[in-house]
């Protein structure tokens, strides 16, 4: 058995809707999951930057009314900085991936709309002609 021009169009039609749904389920979805998780990660981690900088300064705070030697509160002061600077380093990375990752998303989903488009106007054009080949093969 022989295809016709607008079978093989609806073939290829319902092949682009399975790869704009595999796209869909296998890339997007998973690289969405990951942007979110890192977003999580990066709100409680934004929360615990100010709790820790809240702590080491009502611990300056307390040490500074207690008349603490200028020695004790630089330390201090120096191991605050030291604790803030590690989180503007994942600050940084974070804001990199997502950078790096918001393009990608947006290109994949305008590919995903584009194959899901294209795939149902072939598949739904492929299907209409069979039915009228059918209709007028009965005619006949």
């Amino acid at each position: 058995m022989r295809l016709k021009l607008h079978q093989f169009g609806e073939l290829v039609g319902i092949l682009l809707l399975l790869a704009s749904t595999a796209t869909q389920m296998f890339y997007l979805d998973p690289l969405d999951r990951d942007i979110q998780w890192r977003l999580t990660a990066f709100t409680v981690q934004q929360s615990a930057q100010v709790q820790l900088k809240t702590a080491y300064d009502n611990q300056l705070g307390l040490l500074r009314q207690l008349n603490a030697p200028a020695a004790e509160i630089s330390a201090i002061e120096a191991k605050r900085d030291s604790a803030l600077a590690q989180y503007r380093n994942s600050d940084a990375d974070i804001s990199d991936f997502m950078i790096a990752k918001e393009g990608v998303e947006e290109y994949l989903q305008i590919i995903v709309i584009a194959l899901f488009a294209l795939g149902s106007l072939l598949a739904g054009l492929g299907r209409t002609l069979d039915m009228l080949a059918a209709r007028k093969a009965a005619g006949e």
